[in-house]
């Protein structure tokens, strides 16, 4: 019986190197001598990055007065209509109650007080006449022929009320 020889780790990686070695030994050495070239690019980059962000900063906190300034002009300004508006409210709230007593006042002057009220053509006051119905024109015919009223029917079982 023949004996297979099985390939080790090792083997099977040095066996995909050499197949492309030369290929990694041109991009070492590529990068062996382009190296200081790439740093020095990319320290120049990232100075001028630095700067960059350096003066937006500066800029920024030259300007956060003025902003701060500008906000607070906006503010004063928001106040001073908002106060405009408070009082010109008043005012019109002042003038409402004005109006209401005005108007509470000349109703309380046009009518007498006591009186009844009723009809606008009977000025004069109520007759003391001793018939007891009312005659024809305050005549309702809700109301019955008497005027007292209506009242409802008493719910107690008992014939006077008194059950207890």
């Amino acid at each position: 019986m023949e004996h297979v020889h099985s390939p080790s780790y090792f083997q099977i990686i040095w066996s995909q190197i050499a197949s492309v070695g030369w290929y990694i030994v041109g991009v070492l050495a590529i990068t062996y001598y382009m190296f200081p070239h790439i740093q020095e690019k990319y320290e120049n980059w990232k100075l001028i990055k630095n700067k960059q962000n350096d003066a937006a900063h500066c800029k920024k906190t030259d300007q956060m007065p003025q902003v701060s300034a500008n906000v607070e002009l906006a503010r004063q300004k928001l106040q001073e209509t908002y106060n405009q508006h408070c009082v010109t409210a008043k005012l019109k709230e002042e003038e409402e109650k004005e109006k209401k007593r005005q108007k509470v006042l000349k109703l309380l002057e046009s009518k007498e007080v006591g009186k009844r009220l009723g009809n606008a053509s009977d000025n004069s006051a109520p007759s003391t006449s001793s018939s007891s119905k009312p005659s024809k024109s305050d005549y309702n015919p809700l109301m019955g022929d008497h005027t007292r009223g209506y009242r409802p029917p008493k719910r107690s079982c008992c014939g006077k009320g008194g059950c207890g």
